[in-house]
């Protein structure tokens, strides 16, 4: 199967490398240094030159592809890219994007656009976060498939299977076993510092579920427009006034959610410092995951997200879900309901054999 992918950055990169181990990728960008890099550590075709001109698209063999695949940072080229090769053959194609809005005209009217499947990180990140905030002896609870869901605690369960990796015991199981055998508490305050597309959906969600939700956001009038029944607080997250004056730290829970990792790192030191037990943080950079797990804080990669959803889509029909996180990635495949694992290292995919929960 060929497939290429529009954008060497982050996300451009991890799908390039899980893809490649099973297809022939061919990889665009700009950056020539990029793209050298890459072929260098991945075994794929690398093209360099601007993907909205045909000229590009062509020499990528566009035309002969079974999937186009935009990454770039820039929404617009993403769906215009998209567009240009229909043009050209019929790949089918997918396109991130960062934006809300793209995604919920893209739901309304997808051929339009010329994007066969549209993926954006802010709804994929907010659920996840969303979804453990009330137990808190799980760090990752998200759905794989119909009721199975994968969930990630340092406790290891002894009614349900699991596997560890790296002091992290992952649990694949039904949604119902895994919530009768994790503690579950009611978060009832919650914190939330920036106001960025993730921080407002996981506000909007979790009034939903009636809890008590304080938003901190420089441009409060235009946040508080946009979120009935959130408290939102005009000023800067990093203020020792501002916590003191607003008693941020009594909240249960606290959601980092800044468009920088170096403020997202930060805050949550704050926030931890300040006695908050529970933290949740963005972090776009994957690999710095880890720095914010040394503080305690629980962290969600909208890269890890995007990339996961995408090369499950490129796997086909055989692949009913998927779940991925920096050590490993599951897959639940049709035929017999089983799914499978494998480890995020090395030159080839280290597997786990099939489980049915």
């Amino acid at each position: 199967m060929k497939v290429v992918v529009v954008g060497a950055g982050r996300t451009g990169f991890l799908i390039a490398k899980w893809l490649s181990m099973n297809h022939e990728v061919t990889v665009i960008d700009r950056n020539r240094r990029i793209l050298d890099e890459i072929e260098y550590m991945l075994d794929v075709l690398a093209v360099s030159g601007d993907a909205t001109l045909p000229e590009t698209l062509g020499r990528a063999n566009v035309g002969e592809a079974d999937y186009l695949v935009t990454t770039t940072d820039n929404d617009q080229t993403n769906m215009i890219v998209s567009a240009l090769s229909k043009t050209m053959g019929n790949p089918f194609t997918i396109a991130r994007v960062k934006r809300m809005e793209y995604l919920n005209v893209w739901g309304h009217g997808r051929e339009i656009l010329g994007v066969d499947l549209m993926v954006c990180a802010v709804p994929l990140v907010a659920e996840g976060i969303v979804g453990v905030v009330d137990f808190p002896e799980l760090t990752f609870f998200r759905r794989l498939y119909g009721s199975v869901y994968v969930a990630i605690s340092p406790i290891k369960p002894e009614n349900l299977w699991s596997f560890e990796i790296g002091g992290k015991n992952i649990i694949i199981a039904t949604k119902k076993m895994v919530e009768t055998s994790f503690k579950r508490t009611n978060a009832g305050r919650i914190l939330i510092l920036g106001g960025g597309g993730i921080g407002k959906l996981v506000a909007k969600m979790l009034s939903a579920k009636g809890k008590t939700v304080k938003l901190v956001e420089g441009d409060a009038e235009k946040t508080a427009e946009e979120l009935d029944g959130v408290t939102i607080i005009k000023g800067d997250a990093f203020s020792d006034f501002l916590w003191s004056e607003e008693n941020l730290s009594e909240a249960d829970a606290a959601i980092v959610a800044f468009d920088r990792d170096e403020e997202c790192l930060f805050a949550s030191a704050i926030a931890r410092e300040s006695g908050i037990e529970r933290v949740f943080s963005v972090v776009h950079r994957s690999s710095r995951m880890g720095l914010f797990e040394k503080l305690g804080v629980i962290p969600f990669s909208p890269e890890l997200e995007t990339a996961g959803r995408i090369t499950a889509a490129v796997r086909g029909n055989a692949v009913l879900g998927v779940v991925t996180r920096p050590e490993f990635q599951a897959y639940a495949l049709s035929g017999d309901d089983s799914w499978r694992a494998f480890r995020n290292t090395g030159a080839a995919a280290q597997g786990w054999k099939a489980h049915t929960p």
